[in-house]
């Protein structure tokens, strides 16, 4: 059941991907538009983001159920008849959460852009205390097992949608509406393309669990099983430079499209510096309480084992991750799409996949094991030297010239 949840967790990660792709591109264009004044374009921004969310679960829903036992082998759920049932059962109930999914992060991630945190993490937290405690009701209370695990999700990513919409009719936010959209070609291309890198890297990250999954197949389900507890202590560390990344964003959007470029610069270097302390503190107690941490996700000496070994691995690269983050969130925000993109596949796409097929082929499989810190070590050199460049070439000179950009156009 642990490996079956890990197996279908690539695809939740596709539909988190989907989610920041709306919810990014139109925030983000969002705030830039507020820092120029122009509220009611941000509003229409916002209204065009629902609707695409909205179209866009529905569409994938519909089409994930119809095409159910193929889509649980692509994802790496046939290592065994048991695996394959568990995964299909989970993944079944979970696309019934894709549209509640999808709103729900679209507007959570418009109202944290424009700088309500408050508000869309209350709506979040709802839906995840929900879930918390319907998992123990649902699974060990009724005996449902892993069905009762899909289902309390379901009604907890329902709570969440219900939660954030309510919440950006309060407060002076933007409201989640449907009324005001207007398509163009301009605020598509905003839309799509300003949250391309946000989509990107999640979505690489989809790509490469279902290529590990069936790299690591061979080798056993404690493998897999392993795989997935490492996974979510690995990101009790990440996830914090990621809050960090995220309370960057809008000081960053909002003051590079008044033009105050000092507070740009100022808070990125700011974010930085207290980002990468925290996860140096991070690896310093993952890798000490590793078996713990893993032991907390599973009860078999096998799995745990495995996860520890896999911690202590990513730790070596965990101080410098922070780093890449930031680097990928500050060229977003400043409109520089493209550069954004490159530097946000590059760590799952660029180096992880690649040496996904290369290094267990010459290690077996202590390949798996150094693949992630190796892939993150050269992501972090690759994103240092691109942000590097475009303070050089672009950034410092706008600084200078104190040049405001209020157009919609980056």
């Amino acid at each position: 059941m642990t490996a079956a949840i890990g197996i279908v967790f690539a695809f939740v990660s596709f539909i988190q991907a989907m989610g920041f792709w709306f919810g990014y591109g139109s925030g983000n264009t969002m705030l830039r538009l507020l820092g120029a004044g122009e509220e009611k374009e941000a509003r229409i921004i916002a209204s065009d983001g629902v609707v695409l969310s909205l179209a866009a679960g529905v569409v994938i829903m519909l089409a994930s159920l119809v095409l159910l036992n193929p889509l649980v082998v692509f994802l790496g759920g046939k290592a065994s008849p048991a695996l394959f049932t568990y995964t299909r059962d989970y993944l079944q109930i979970m696309l019934y959460t894709v549209p509640f999914s999808l709103l729900s992060t679209t507007v959570y991630n418009q109202l944290r852009l424009c700088g309500n945190v408050k508000d869309a993490m209350i709506g979040l937290l709802v839906g995840m205390l929900g879930n918390i405690l319907l998992d123990p009701v649902f699974v060990l209370g009724l005996g449902m097992g892993i069905c009762g695990a899909g289902i309390a999700t379901l009604i907890g990513n329902v709570l969440s949608c219900f939660c954030v919409v309510m919440m950006s009719y309060r407060h002076g936010n933007i409201p989640a509406g449907l009324r005001g959209f207007q398509f163009t070609g301009e605020r598509m291309y905003h839309i799509l393309a300003g949250g391309a890198p946000n989509f990107s890297r999640q979505g690489i990250t989809g790509v490469a669990s279902v290529l590990l999954n069936q790299a690591a197949a061979p080798y056993g389900e404690t493998l897999l099983a392993g795989l997935t507890v490492s996974t979510r202590v690995a990101a009790l560390g990440y996830m914090l430079m990621i809050g960090f990344g995220q309370g960057f964003q809008p000081i960053c959007a909002m003051n590079y499209g008044a033009g105050q470029y000092e507070r740009v610069k100022k808070a990125l270097w700011l974010t930085g510096g207290i980002g990468t302390g925290f996860l140096i503190i991070a690896t310093m107690l993952i890798s000490v309480y590793a078996v713990p941490l893993s032991g907390l996700l599973s009860q078999n000496s096998d799995v745990v084992e495995i996860a520890v070994k896999l911690v202590r691995y990513q730790c070596i690269s965990f101080p410098f991750l922070g780093i890449y983050a930031l680097s990928s969130t500050f060229l977003q925000n400043i409109g520089r799409y493209f550069s954004a993109l490159f530097v946000s596949v590059a760590r799952q796409g660029i180096f992880y996949i690649p040496l996904l097929f290369i290094l267990p082929a010459l290690l077996g499989e202590r390949g798996i094991y150094i693949l992630q810190p190796i892939s993150d070590l050269l992501s972090v050199i690759l994103s240092v030297g691109v942000v590097a460049a475009l303070w050089k070439r672009s950034f410092s000179v706008s600084l200078s010239m104190g040049r405001c950009r209020n157009t919609l156009l980056p």
